[in-house]
């Protein structure tokens, strides 16, 4: 049996459904201190809003952002996007061997 557990389903077990900035940061690998950088330039990635004078963010845009960062990541296996300059020695011998299999067939 296959358990397949989302970003927001891990993060709904730890955290509660609105985060304070050092939760973020915690969850993001940032400093706290950046990103309110970022908050205040209005270029913070995450939304965000205020409850008195707490910022909050929702425990679910937290895990959108994270969900869109692992499908943008070039490494991921989804997205390959071609290398520029020249082909390593793999990608020479395998672009020889297709043409070889294309010659026969």
């Amino acid at each position: 049996m296959t358990v397949i557990v989302t970003f927001l389903d891990f993060l709904s077990s730890r955290y509660p459904p609105t985060l304070t900035i050092e939760q973020v940061g915690e969850i993001t690998s940032e400093n706290p201190q950046t990103i309110r950088n970022r908050l205040s330039e209005g270029k913070y990635h995450i939304p965000s809003f205020k409850v008195g004078s707490k910022r909050l963010f929702k425990l679910i845009d937290v895990a959108e952002f994270i969900e869109r960062q692992s499908t943008a990541d070039p490494s991921h296996p989804g997205n390959k996007r071609p290398r520029r300059g020249r082909p390593t020695k793999v990608e020479q011998m395998a672009r020889q061997q297709a043409a070889h299999a294309d010659a026969r067939g």
